[in-house]
């Protein structure tokens, strides 16, 4: 097949790709910000205002056994100043995930 036409063919297969591949990304992206955003949520509750030792040492190891990226939670427990606004966690969450590679161990 001729080089022009492989390239109208990819193009055309990338414009008919299922968006399943896609969504199923964004789903995960999405529902990875929530566990992320919940969390911190707790702690800062556990952390900050109710000041429980206990409760914080729980939802800390929960952190390291579900081996969450520890750098996005602190980001988040300390970059928002507002952690009940999901907006402000989304965009303080994506500021972090672009800094990162997500490659990196």
């Amino acid at each position: 097949m001729p080089p022009i036409l492989q390239a109208a063919s990819q193009s055309i297969r990338d414009l008919l790709r299922t968006p399943g591949a896609q969504s199923f990304d964004e789903c995960r992206l999405r529902n990875d910000r929530q566990s992320y955003v919940a969390l911190s949520r707790q702690l800062v509750q556990a952390q900050f205002v109710l000041r429980d030792r206990e409760l914080t040492t729980r939802l800390w190891q929960d952190v390291a056994h579900r081996e969450m990226d520890l750098g996005r939670i602190i980001n988040l427990l300390y970059c928002c100043a507002s952690p009940e606004d999901d907006e402000a966690m989304r965009w303080i969450d994506e500021g972090y995930l672009a800094l990162i590679n997500r490659k990196d161990p």
